[in-house]
């Protein structure tokens, strides 16, 4: 292991994540990499760095920098760095709770700042977002689930709705549960991401199965809304908003996802492609009824961030999910406060890709510079 000297005076941005197995060990490699010329660019040391590594005794951590020269990671010591970018994704609780201790020792560190504090999950998310008069009407109905008896409820009252966990992303763990003249069917995704779709004859062992399927994870139900194109693929508008070189929320792009034939999600991970949004909205809706579409959910994708900074916390981006119905209502599906840029990589705005990349560093540098002005004028 290579010891790595701090820069004097240099600004210093820590990308915290989960360890994965390999050689370096974490995801989302070549992200990193091109987080870190940008950094450079701006005067930032950059480097990737785990929550479980961290050496109180010396303010250190074990991290590791990408050398330009050489093109690979090299692993090493550094200070504990004066910002933190946060792409943790706990693959289960026991994960996150063998995380948590060290990563609020270091958001309460004064040296250090968080870009965001990530979303604590979607229920908490909904009630946010409920709280405001102008998103409240794009919100569908949710509740959380409790017991057996609130499906049985939502059945009978409405003849279907979606089940979707409380912690989770990429579709995983999503059904779509219907009640058919012959029982009952269910679509959806496992948590290995695999395409699931059974019919049961009696209530009984329906509410059986969900309930091994649900495995004592924390789940909402909520209005199954029919979000798909003519064929019946479903879709929706990935939305990345972030702060700016300013500190000020902008809407960086916007992509639609179309599921694979037969998904109930639109995820790019469950066989899902990307399009051009307004081209996608025209064909499915008419070039006027498209161009108000596309400047409601501007609207709304600008809107989420402000609401949920109020309750929440500081946040640097986010990935809106919007859903739109066959009548071109706007609907608000989810909000990630550690959004992929999948969506955008197969697009031909080479604009939208490279600013998916380069606002975090910027606001990273504004962040740490007005604080530098502070400590000037103290």
């Amino acid at each position: 292991m290579i010891t790595r000297n701090e820069r004097r005076n240099a600004q210093t941005v820590g990308i915290m994540v989960c360890p994965k197995a390999g050689e370096p060990p974490f995801a989302e490699k070549d992200y990193y990499r091109r987080l870190t010329g940008i950094g450079r660019k701006l005067g930032l040391d950059v480097f990737v760095f785990f929550p479980h590594r961290l050496d109180w005794d010396r303010n250190r951590v074990v991290g590791y920098a990408y050398a330009a020269a050489s093109k690979r990671w090299e692993k090493g010591f550094f200070p504990f760095p004066d910002a933190v970018y946060d792409r943790c994704f706990y693959s289960n609780p026991g994960v996150y709770a063998a995380y948590r201790e060290p990563i609020r020792r270091l958001m309460a560190s004064s040296g250090t700042r968080f870009l965001g504090y990530g979303l604590k999950g979607k229920w908490n998310v909904h009630q946010m977002m409920m709280r405001d008069e102008a998103l409240k009407p794009h919100v569908p109905e949710t509740e959380l689930l409790e017991h057996k008896d609130d499906i049985v409820r939502w059945l009978d009252e409405k003849g279907e709705l979606f089940l979707k966990p409380h912690g989770g992303s990429q579709g995983k763990g999503v059904l779509h549960l219907a009640e058919t003249p012959d029982g009952f069917i269910a679509k959806g995704r496992t948590y290995r991401n695999e395409t699931v779709r059974l019919q049961f004859r009696s209530k009984s062992r329906m509410l059986a199965w969900i309930g091994q399927f649900t495995s004592g994870r924390k789940y909402l139900i909520q209005r199954y809304l029919t979000l798909t194109t003519e064929g019946g693929d479903a879709f929706d508008i990935r939305a990345l908003v972030q702060k700016n070189r300013k500190g000020c929320w902008e809407l960086t792009g916007m992509a639609v996802r179309q599921g694979a034939p037969g998904s109930v999600t639109s995820n790019l991970h469950g066989g899902g492609h990307a399009e051009e949004t307004v081209p996608f909205l025209r064909d499915r809706y008419g070039p006027t009824q498209a161009a108000a579409i596309a400047a409601t959910a501007h609207d709304i994708a600008l809107r989420v961030p402000e609401v949920l900074e109020q309750y929440h916390g500081r946040l640097a981006e986010l990935g809106v999910d919007l859903g739109i119905d066959a009548e071109g209502k706007v609907w608000v599906l989810e909000a990630n406060s550690k959004p992929g840029r999948s969506a955008f990589a197969s697009l031909s705005d080479e604009r939208v890709r490279l600013a998916s990349i380069r606002n975090p560093m910027l606001y990273a540098k504004f962040m740490l510079d007005s604080r530098s002005e502070r400590l000037g004028r103290l």
